[in-house]
């Protein structure tokens, strides 16, 4: 992977670590995430005008990412609220580099190379020991982390695939903010009714700036999967773990494991020299 790809799924990370802190933090996190969408929504509409529509092939992976972006949003809105931070989210994001490699190897033909594998499997085990001390004997995290993990590697694989048959990477992803945004929106509305509003107004104009900021962020990876190999795409993504990890130890006052950090640090290393 290039030095520039690289930098920018770290700040793509570092950006993803920012708004599930938050989320973790905020209040009622399904309306969070419906304002998150609507701004997803929003800031895509501001760009649709400029870029063109993916082509055909695209679109059944469009559509099928639509979908399964929107039940990972509805697995994390109950994981953050019955499990501790900086044990799920380590469990959800650990496994899904490591089902991305396998598949995007095996069926579609990608090499990474020994220092590929290596890089993914320090990443994969160093994201998942972050959490694992605190989700041996809870169902809940180990649950979440397993229907969390499935479903972002179905999304990571989904996209890659789509953005590169879509004759245009960055409007595949304008279209897949757009119309994944809205749905968010409306599952809030609909599942709060009358609520929605006396909930969403003390926190409208942050979750939509922070649905902005996390949609730019997810830009980068769709980009970046239509650029590299895939495994090592979903691995670099990952290191967002740590920065939950760190933030939660200073924040929450939890345990850092710093040989799980460093594990993840060097496999970042080796997802450099896969590249050159």
């Amino acid at each position: 992977m290039t030095v520039q790809v690289l930098a920018l799924v770290l700040l793509a990370a570092a950006i993803h670590a920012t708004w599930n802190i938050w989320l973790k933090l905020a209040g009622d996190r399904l309306v969070v995430m419906s304002l998150m969408g609507a701004g997803w929504a929003l800031f895509a509409a501001c760009w649709l005008p400029f870029l063109d529509v993916p082509a055909a092939p695209a679109w059944p992976y469009l559509l099928a990412s639509i979908f399964m972006h929107l039940a990972y949003t509805l697995v994390l809105v109950p994981a953050y609220r019955l499990v501790d931070l900086g044990v799920v989210y380590p469990m959800i994001r650990g496994t899904g580099p490591a089902v991305v490699t396998l598949i995007s190897v095996l069926v579609l033909g990608e090499t990474i190379g020994v220092a590929g594998v290596l890089a993914v499997l320090l990443v994969t085990a160093g994201v998942v020991a972050l959490g694992w001390k605190g989700a041996v004997g809870s169902y809940r995290a180990l649950l979440f982390g397993v229907l969390g993990g499935g479903l972002l590697a179905a999304y990571t694989l989904l996209d890659g695939i789509g953005a590169r048959a879509s004759g245009s990477v960055h409007g595949y992803a304008a279209w897949l903010f757009f119309l994944t945004g809205i749905p968010m929106l409306v599952i809030g509305v609909v599942v709060h009714r009358g609520r929605f509003l006396a909930l969403a107004r003390p926190i409208a104009a942050r979750a939509l700036l922070v649905g902005a900021i996390a949609s730019t962020a997810f830009w980068i990876v769709i980009w970046a999967l239509s650029q590299a190999p895939m495994g090592l795409v979903a691995a670099a993504r990952e290191t967002s773990v740590v920065f939950v990890a760190l933030a939660s130890g200073w924040l929450l006052k939890e345990k850092v494991n710093w040989a799980a950090i460093a594990a993840v640090f060097v496999g970042v290393v080796l997802i450099r020299l896969a590249g050159a």
